[in-house]
């Protein structure tokens, strides 16, 4: 009968990390983190603006936002058309 432990020092770690108790402060310490960042990257400029609007904070992150909503929709109302297959395409496996 195989042991349902996780092996491994890695194993057992990722294990306990998803407890309840500690999933919440998990998320918590990520969003801390990315508000940070975010933060920092108002404050200090990285790059000289070449186009003109990326002269505004926020101008990339809501750009790359708008970006991959357009892809989802290209790819679920246009790609996934084309591509579908009905369910028994490959018939009884």
């Amino acid at each position: 009968m195989p042991n349902d432990e996780p092996q491994g020092f890695l194993g057992r770690f990722l294990a306990d990390q998803l407890a309840p108790g500690r999933a919440k402060a998990w998320r918590n310490a990520f969003l801390a983190i990315l508000a940070v960042i975010a933060v920092l990257g108002v404050v200090i400029p990285n790059h000289h603006p070449h186009f003109g609007f990326d002269a505004y904070p926020f101008f990339w992150p809501i750009f790359g936002l708008g970006v991959g909503l357009v892809l989802i929709f290209v790819v679920k109302k246009i790609i996934q058309p084309l591509i579908k297959r009905p369910e028994d395409h490959y018939g009884d496996l």
